[in-house]
């Protein structure tokens, strides 16, 4: 079972970023990492104009698009649930990063202010730590650097390969 991480915080406090940096430092290393991304704003993976996004609109409810190296999943209705995502995406992989879903409590989290930012006023339940990329925060780890470094030596030592 992959260790799961997730990283909360509004819209621009840097969880792209550390999501990002973190997947390539743990990838480099050999790791497995899976990445689920919560968009709040119905957001779609298709591009206009596309095949797919014709047979989307055309009104399938599922479009898979499959190429020699990858394959897209789309589906419009019957959203699995957070905990199904995360248990689909373990069975191949040592780490679940979560980018989102602040309002879900079953994960370790991460939380990232911007200034100004009370983390009660943010996160439902308290994090695991609080970083923030800005400076004028009460944030535990300041910088990208530091936010990056806590959450790879958490999830490795939570995975047993602390050095």
């Amino acid at each position: 079972m992959a260790i799961t991480l997730q990283i909360i915080g509004h819209k621009k406090s840097g969880k792209t970023l550390i999501t990002t940096t973190l997947i390539e430092r743990l990838s480099k290393e050999g790791y497995r990492v899976a990445a689920l991304k919560h968009d709040a704003h119905n957001a779609a993976m298709d591009v206009p104009t596309t095949d797919s996004a014709r047979m989307s609109s055309a009104g399938a409810k599922q479009v898979i698009l499959q190429s020699a190296t990858e394959f897209f999943f789309h589906q419009k209705s019957n959203v699995p649930s957070l905990t199904e995502m995360v248990e689909l995406l373990s069975t191949d992989n040592d780490f679940v990063l979560i980018e989102g879903h602040k309002e879900a409590t079953q994960y370790p989290q991460i939380l990232l202010l911007k200034p100004g930012e009370d983390p009660t006023n943010v996160a439902y339940t308290p994090p695991l730590k609080i970083g923030s990329i800005f400076n004028g925060t009460t944030a535990d780890l300041l910088g990208k650097d530091a936010i990056v470094n806590w959450c790879y030596d958490y999830l490795k030592q939570v995975k047993g390969d602390a050095g």
